[in-house]
């Protein structure tokens, strides 16, 4: 962003009772409350506020118009070999991916690899925080997802393609695995609507207005559409991508899609694709893992250019923001101001509140 949001920070243990019991009140069961509230808080600790806690109001308006059902049948409708199809019921993205990981596990520990496919999903949060889960198990992720229609391909004024995030997370033995989390669109459409709410402009070439004409106005860009990364290789890569978690999966295209941001009262039907491997399954020995730490290391050891201060490995950023925020997370005030006035609306725990024990 060209401005700096103003932040405040909260205790993360009230942040999270607070969001948990917000889930409840809406009759998403508790344990699935707590788990879409941890996968939010935990964007948060990272720094990815484009997918934390500033999704919660748009979470319970899609329960309450009946976008997600909150206590959704989730049920496998297919497995094969390596392979299992999970129908997501129109629930809350968050709990099928965590059925999907837990397949996951399952599944590679017979076969060394695992396919898991997701459908009649909606958002999942933060790619991040199922890849990382199962790479600091040892073993490799990567992770698709369909979105509604933001994002025009290379050339084009309208919009066809979903943000389609991709995520690869490679473990490296510790703590602090090698992770990709990334949108194919230039900027990711939360943070353009999170430039919105707080009057920001977001950066030159992240989108084009209705017209098709270059824009740094969020509110025109949202109008129109925004631009893959790299140009003519995010968007290729975006399409791709689209076609693993959607025919693939099983998932809806994002041009069949009513994206949540859109019309939150309309089921998305997304498509999650989940693709797993042992790499001591593969060689039968620890061999990669250990390889993969040491190129890491050799990645932060790389002379900086001039006026950088280190070179990082994919993922550090978010692993420091991490730890430094353990206790205390930062959130944009206007966010705060939003979950505390919702608590206050429902009933339950102000984040604002003391610190929890």
């Amino acid at each position: 962003m060209n401005q700096q949001s103003e932040l405040s920070t909260v205790a993360a243990s009230a942040l999270l009772r607070a969001s948990s019991e917000i889930f409840c009140a809406i009759g998403v069961p508790e344990a699935d409350s707590r788990l879409i509230a941890v996968s939010l808080v935990e964007a948060d600790r990272r720094g990815t506020h484009s997918h934390g806690v500033m999704r919660l109001p748009l979470y319970i308006r899609a329960v309450q118009t009946g976008g997600i059902v909150p206590d959704a049948p989730m049920r496998w409708t297919r497995g094969h070999g390596a392979t299992a199809v999970l129908d997501a019921a129109d629930g809350f993205g968050q709990v099928a991916m965590a059925h999907a990981v837990d397949k996951a596990r399952d599944l590679v520990r017979e076969h060394a690899t695992a396919l898991v496919a997701v459908r009649g999903s909606s958002h999942y949060g933060a790619g991040a925080y199922w890849a990382s889960q199962l790479a600091r198990e040892g073993l490799m992720a990567l992770l698709a997802s369909t979105t509604g229609a933001s994002v025009t391909p290379f050339g084009g004024a309208e919009k066809l393609l979903g943000t389609n995030p991709l995520t690869i997370a490679f473990p490296t033995g510790g703590d602090d695995p090698v992770v990709l989390d990334m949108a194919t669109s230039a900027g990711a459409y939360g943070r353009i609507v999170e430039a919105g709410k707080e009057g920001h402009e977001i950066p030159e070439g992240w989108a084009v207005d209705a017209d098709g004409v270059p824009t740094t106005d969020p509110t025109a860009a949202l109008a129109g559409a925004l631009l893959p990364f790299g140009g003519h290789k995010g968007s290729g890569l975006a399409t791709l991508l689209e076609l693993l978690a959607g025919p693939l999966a099983g998932g809806r295209m994002a041009a069949e899609t009513t994206d949540m941001w859109a019309d939150p009262s309309v089921p998305m039907g997304t498509g999650h694709l989940l693709w797993v491997v042992d790499p001591a399954g593969v060689h039968g020995n620890a061999a990669a893992v250990s390889r993969a730490a040491a190129f890491q290391q050799r990645l932060r050891d790389v002379t900086p250019a001039r006026a950088v201060r280190e070179v990082l490995s994919p993922g550090d950023v978010e692993h420091r923001n991490a730890a430094r925020n353990a206790d205390r997370v930062p959130l944009p005030a206007s966010v705060l101001n939003d979950l505390a006035a919702m608590a206050e609306q429902m009933g339950t725990h102000d984040p604002r509140s003391a610190d929890e024990s």
